[in-house]
């Protein structure tokens, strides 16, 4: 997946994980995410994820977290939708086309005369390549 500032991800992503996993269990979280539930603790105990754990996460957290229930989408979760959008892309195509993607989500709110929400500011500072 795209390496740019990913550690900034990772503590809203470990949230959620501890969220759902307090509110069900290990085992039902592990399943959800399509990994095992040793793995699964080794990331809530605070390591460092291999690029296919955090792959796994980023699809559990967009398809099962807490995104679905609430109301507001946060930067967080925006972001990881967008990686989950391009991960079959390879390294090299993945950051232009994130630029591409907030760009268009920028122009359109800017053609539709309603202000930037919150979220995409916080993926246009993730993203990088600078705001309209």
């Amino acid at each position: 997946m795209v390496s740019m500032n990913a550690a900034t991800a990772v503590p809203e992503l470990r949230r959620a994980v501890r969220d759902e996993v307090a509110a069900t269990s290990l085992h039902h979280v592990s399943r959800m995410a399509g990994m095992n539930a040793g793995g699964l603790q080794r990331f809530i105990d605070g390591g460092k994820p291999y690029t296919a754990t955090r792959r796994r996460l980023e699809r559990w957290y967009v398809l099962h977290g807490p995104g679905r229930h609430e109301t507001a989408l946060s930067g967080g979760s925006a972001f990881a939708i967008l990686r989950v959008l391009v991960q079959d892309l390879s390294p090299a195509r993945q950051r232009p086309t994130l630029e591409l993607l907030v760009k268009s989500l920028e122009d359109a709110y800017a053609t539709a005369h309603l202000p930037r929400p919150g979220w995409l500011g916080e993926v246009r500072g993730e993203v990088g390549g600078g705001a309209p």
